[in-house]
Order: C-alpha cells, then sequence, then structure tokens
C-alpha cells in the first residue's frame, strides 16, 4: 500500500512539474510577444512625432508661403497702380 501511494505521490509531482513547464513556456512565449509589441509601439511612437514634426513643418512653410506671396502681391498691384497714375 505504502509503495502504490509513493507511486501516486511521484507520478502526481511529474504530472504538476509537466503542467508546470508547459504553463511556464507559455508565459515566457508571452512575455517575448509583449516586448515585441512594447519595441513596436515605441517605434511608432517614435514615426508619430517624425510625422507631426514634418506636417507642423509644411503648416509653417504654406503660412509663410502665403505671407510673402500676399504681401508680394500688394507690392506689385501698389507699383503698378503707381505706374498708371504717373502716366496719366
Amino acid at each position: 500500500m505504502q509503495i502504490a501511494e509513493e507511486e501516486i505521490e511521484r507520478t502526481a509531482q511529474e504530472a504538476v512539474k509537466a503542467a508546470l513547464l508547459e504553463v511556464g513556456g507559455e508565459l515566457a512565449f508571452e512575455k517575448e510577444r509583449a516586448d515585441q509589441m512594447e519595441a513596436a509601439k515605441l517605434a511608432l511612437e517614435a514615426e508619430n512625432k517624425k510625422l507631426k514634426a514634418e506636417v507642423q513643418k509644411k503648416q509653417n512653410q504654406f503660412f509663410y508661403g502665403a505671407l510673402i506671396g500676399g504681401s508680394g502681391a500688394v507690392i506689385i498691384t501698389s507699383l503698378v497702380y503707381g505706374f498708371i497714375g504717373s502716366v496719366r
């Protein structure tokens, strides 16, 4: 009877060890997957910041271009009207 109990105990311990190894493997896999996702997230955040900076730069260029273009148009129009006024 004692031998049977020892065999049952040994079998139960082996089953627990096997289950722990399986769960441990799954946990290691999920941790590696989480680490990869974190790295991808950081890369995407860096790319997002870069793109936002480029958008801001383009908006500034458009604003300054419009400002210079509008100012140039006013100056040219004033020169044309001044020239026409002096010809009369």
